[in-house]
């Protein structure tokens, strides 16, 4: 299953076709076919569960950036609509893995994020240094990537209410999810449509680093990553 249709056009449409690779190696880890099969971990829950609140809470900060960043009040809604959404929606998906795990939302966060998870936040930071263009570049991977693996699952195999993490596949196969991502992808093509070739290329290398990111902030929670030095120091 591709991330975009086969008569959509436009830059973010590109981008999806050029990079389907990414978003094939990011629904094919082990730490995703685990929350598939069901088969995932307690701790690995709880570690993705602790560095995901943490991220994105950054994340959100990053939509301050793209605030400063809006040249009108459109773009301000947009942002303001999205943080609306990850800090007052987005913790459902994220009381669901507790809930399997026993542990109380508030008991799995964590006040330090993982190498990995510092990297993919560093990332997006620099981003929001550059152009409106490259910061959204930077945050589409993750709604996309997400929201495009839930929906791909629910049509394969539809899991059920007995499946121990229905909860979260619920919450990003929901519609409104899709929705906010295909204006994402309307407001970033517009940008493209308007910027030069330097400032394409640089949108481009953005949204690629943070489809990679996304696939090791998988590695990180399947390996239980920490600032542990290799072989213990």
């Amino acid at each position: 299953m591709l991330p975009v249709a086969i008569d959509e056009t436009g830059f973010t449409a590109d981008l999806g076709r050029r990079h389907a690779d990414l978003f094939e190696a990011f629904y094919r880890h082990p730490f995703l076919g685990g929350m598939r099969d069901g088969t995932l971990g307690r701790e690995q829950v709880l570690h993705y569960v602790g560095q995901d609140h943490a991220y994105l809470t950054a994340y959100v900060r990053c939509y301050g950036l793209g605030l400063t960043l809006s040249p009108d009040r459109e773009w301000m809604r947009f942002f303001h609509d999205s943080v609306a959404y990850t800090l007052g929606e987005e913790g459902q998906a994220h009381e669901a893995l507790c809930a399997f795990a026993g542990t109380a939302y508030e008991d799995a966060q964590v006040d330090r994020l993982a190498p990995s998870a510092q990297a993919y936040v560093d990332h997006m930071s620099a981003a929001g240094r550059d152009t409106l263009g490259v910061l959204v570049a930077a945050l589409l991977p993750c709604p996309w990537t997400y929201g495009w693996a839930a929906r791909r699952f629910a049509a394969e195999a539809a899991p059920g209410e007995d499946h121990p993490f229905h909860g979260w596949w619920s919450f990003y196969a929901e519609p409104s999810g899709g929705e906010a991502v295909a204006t994402m992808r309307s407001l970033l093509d517009g940008l493209a449509a308007g910027a030069g070739p330097a400032e394409r290329e640089r949108m481009e290398r953005a949204f690629e680093v943070s489809c990679h990111h996304e696939i090791r902030f998988w590695e990180m929670a399947w390996s239980l990553e920490d600032w542990t030095p290799p072989n213990g120091g």
